[in-house]
Formats: structure tokens, C-alpha cells, sequence
């Protein structure tokens, strides 16, 4: 899954920020989501929404057979409601990559395979449709997810989402051509490139992108504020018009300065191997609640015997950047191994939560969703 963000088409500035370690990650509470034979303990998208005041958490439950979306009240730590998902007739959803609740009445479904956006209300019926085809006839990438925090947004009744690099073979002097954000007007169902490209950070022939040209974003509703986090680089990228973009420092203490760098793919599965042993940047969140961004850092790890280069190392540590909203540097956390699954984070009133849903746990029970939250704490 590669996808890419931002640079400017027009002039661009460069921040630097010296690190000020003054806040802390530490758990405060745990929620626990008791869970049934119908639902499995991995999602590729979990979003926190509130209505009314309450918190809730969609899950989207699709991924060994299952077929709908489980809405759980955080509060009462229990199922609010399920909202099954029809294969075929008039409210179909085929090829389901991502979803989000906005609002109890408001779904939007991505359904990657045939280029469809569908909404959907609270009783799983179907409002809207749009088919996101672009002017070549080529399906636009409309894949959403938490895995990999690629949340979507919404702006002034347009939707963005990210585009997915699938093009191989690409020459140094195309990269400024590829865009890496698409939009889809709901209001006249038009469909947009946006004015977003590949940053001249990538200088070189490439024949397959993977290695730290990928990417997670998210958005800041309150500025208008765009942020990306590429996984082999250590600037961030941040854009407040979609047009024009800053960048800022947002190295980890832990790990030496990083650019994207692409191992041989002649080396077959050892490529494979060593991109998923390397360091890496991951999730970039930013926190509404307390108005400060988190970036997820994995650490070099050294794949176990029982461990998949396709799948989630569980015993890798990792650590998480902690930036004000002038993104300057004011704390890191580090977390071990064996105990969290960071894929499935989600943002709430009391804190940042982290899915402890790691099948190395030794407190693992696949009847459970259990969440850690954790808030800041001020360094002494």
C-alpha cells in the first residue's frame, strides 16, 4: 500500500525545531470491549465519533468472513449497535477498503474494487453513491484505514483521500507529476486531482517505490491544517491550503537521520526481510482534545523465527513523538515489545488509546477489545 503527500507547487518553507522533552506518555485506564463469536479482534478501521456528547468507536468488522460495522459505546464499555452490511441489492457494498462514521446517521463506505463511494445511515441503508473514475477511466484509489492511519477528510463538502502509487518503473523527472490526493465533490459528484505532488526529496529512478516512500496523514478541522508522516523520512510535511506546503523537524531521538531508500528487489524475499526489520516512521495523529500530534516510531527489529516479513512484528518496540501545535518536539515515549498492537490507536476526550490486542500479551483474550489510554503527564 504505497501513498505519498505533498509538496508545493509553489514556494515552500523550511522550520527546524530543537527537541524540549517536557511531557510524558503515561496509562491512566483501560477500556475493555467485550466481544462475540460475530466479531473478530482486528479491524483495518477503527474511528472515534461523538454524538451528543458521548463517545463512541466505529469498528469495522470484515475481516474473516464477518460483514458489518460494530458501533461500541466507550463510556458503558459495551456494543451500542451492529449495522450489517448487505452483499447485493439496493444497498450493496462490494470491495469494502475502509470505513468511517461521522455522525450516527452519516457512513461513508470505500469500496475500493469497483471505484464507489457509497454513504450510508445508521440502519444501513444507502443515501448516496459516487463513482470515483477518473478522466482516463481508471478507478482513483479511495482506500481508507487506521492500520496505517489514512483517515479521509471532509473540507467544505469535499472529500480527500489519498492516492495509492501503483505505478512501476517511474523516472526521477516524473515524481513532480504524480499527484497523491484526489477529491470528490459530494454536491456535484466532480472529481479532482489535487494540486499535491511528490516532494524533491525523491530524486531518483525508481523501479518499484516501496521502502519509506509511504505515508500517513492526518487533519487538523480547528486550523484547517494538513500533516503527513512519510515512514523513511524525517521531516514532516504540513500544508494549511492544499497547495502549498512547510516543513518541519520531526526526527526521533531514537534513530539516526533517514531518507527513503529502496533494498534490491533482486534479493526476493531478503528484500522483503530487511524492509520490514528497518526503522521506520508510521502513524502521524493529531489530538484534538489537547491540540498537540503524535508520531509513531518503529524501531530496527530483528525478525524472530516466528515471524512473517507479510505480517505485524508483535515483539518490535516502538515509540511515539509528542509535538505542540507548532510542531516542535516536547516529549517521547518509548514502548516495548510484545504487548500492543499501535495499528489499531484512536484518539479520545481522556487520551490517546492503544489496542493491546498483541497475540504475544500474555494478558491476550480474543473475547476482548482492550484499549490502554494514555494521557500527558508533565516531566519533573
Amino acid at each position: 500500500m504505497l501513498t505519498i503527500l505533498l509538496l508545493s507547487a509553489c514556494t515552500s518553507s523550511s522550520k527546524d525545531s530543537s527537541a524540549n522533552y517536557v511531557v510524558d506518555l503515561v496509562e491512566h485506564k483501560k477500556v475493555i470491549l467485550p466481544i462475540d463469536e460475530r466479531t473478530y479482534y482486528l479491524s483495518r478501521s477503527i474511528f472515534q465519533f461523538e454524538e451528543e456528547g458521548r463517545e463512541y468507536l466505529h469498528f469495522e468488522n470484515t475481516e474473516l468472513g464477518q460483514y458489518d460495522i460494530v458501533i461500541f459505546d466507550l463510556a458503558k464499555q459495551s456494543e451500542h449497535k451492529r449495522i450489517s452490511l448487505s452483499k447485493d441489492g439496493p444497498n450493496e457494498v462490494v470491495g469494502l477498503i475502509g470505513s468511517r462514521t461521522y455522525n450516527d446517521s452519516t457512513i461513508y463506505l470505500f469500496e475500493h474494487s469497483i471505484g464507489r463511494t457509497s454513504v450510508m445511515n445508521g440502519e444501513g441503508k444507502v443515501t448516496n453513491r459516487y463513482q470515483v473514475q477518473g478522466a482516463d477511466g481508471v478507478y482513483l484509489q479511495n482506500i481508507v484505514s487506521s492500520y496505517f492511519h489514512m483517515p479521509s477528510f471532509i473540507k467544505d463538502s469535499v472529500i480527500y483521500v489519498s492516492q495509492n502509487l501503483s505505478k512501476r518503473n517511474i523516472k526521477k523527472e516524473e515524481w513532480k507529476n504524480i499527484p497523491i490526493f484526489a477529491s470528490l465533490n459530494m454536491k456535484d459528484s466532480t472529481i479532482e486531482m489535487v494540486p499535491l505532488f511528490y516532494p524533491s526529496i525523491i530524486d531518483k529512478d525508481v523501479d518499484n517505490p516501496a521502502g519509506g516512500y509511504e505515508f500517513s496523514y492526518d487533519y487538523n478541522y480547528k486550523d484547517r491544517r494538513l500533516i503527513c508522516s512519510f515512514q523513511g523520512y524525517d521531516s514532516l510535511m504540513v500544508s494549511d491550503d492544499l497547495k502549498t506546503v512547510k516543513w518541519y523537524d520531526g526526527r526521533s531521538r531514537y534513530l539516526q537521520s533517514m531518507r527513503p531508500s529502496i533494498p534490491e528487489a533482486s534479493n526476493g524475499i531478503r528484500a522483503l526481510v530487511e524492509l520490514k526489520e528497518r526503522a521506520k516512521y508510521s502513524h502521524i495523529m493529531y489530538d484534538k482534545y489537547r491540540d498537540v500530534y503524535y508520531r509513531f516510531v518503529e524501531h530496527t527489529h530483528e525478525l524472530l523465527p516466528d515471524e512473517s516479513p507479510y505480517g505485524y512484528a508483535k515483539s518490535r518496540e516502538f515509540s511515539i513523538i509528542v509535538f505542540n501545535n507548532q510542531f516542535e518536539i516536547i516529549g517521547e515515549t518509548k514502548f516495548p515489545g510484545n504487548k500492543y498492537f499501535y495499528n489499531m490507536s484512536f484518539i479520545g476526550k481522556d487520551g490517546l488509546y492503544i489496542s493491546e490486542n498483541n497475540g504475544k500479551n500474555p494478558e491476550f483474550d480474543e473475547n476482548k477489545l482492550v484499549f490502554a489510554c494514555f494521557g500527558l503527564k508533565d516531566l519533573e
